[in-house]
């Protein structure tokens, strides 16, 4: 069982995909990283939660629910021999990079 996984470019546009995503910065934070997006972040509940400025109840819910499958996908990655980094960014947000692919790879 799992979840589905996007590669994207960062600096497009585009509609984000529910699920995670591998986001490839080619401007400031140059690199690759780790977001996701939950199904629920598309409905009408969540987008008034957001207008109204609500952030207990379910926002809350949905930006801890995303720290705990980043933090999750960052840790198969590190397993699998990636070279990783959590990087802080301000308050309590942080970055997370993939810097480079596995020197010996699981075959």
């Amino acid at each position: 069982m799992g979840f589905p996984v996007t590669v994207l470019s960062a600096e497009m546009p585009e509609s984000e995909p529910v699920g995670g995503h591998v986001l490839v910065h080619q401007m400031e934070p140059f690199g690759v990283a780790l977001d996701w997006s939950a199904p629920v972040e598309r409905s009408r509940s969540f987008t008034e939660k957001v207008l109204n400025q609500e952030p207990e109840g379910l926002i809350s819910y949905v930006s801890v629910a995303a720290e705990v499958i980043i933090r999750a996908m960052f840790g198969v990655l590190e397993e699998a021999g990636f070279r990783v980094l959590v990087d802080h960014q301000e308050r309590n947000s942080y970055l997370h990079r993939v810097l480079e692919a596995p020197k010996f790879p699981i075959t």
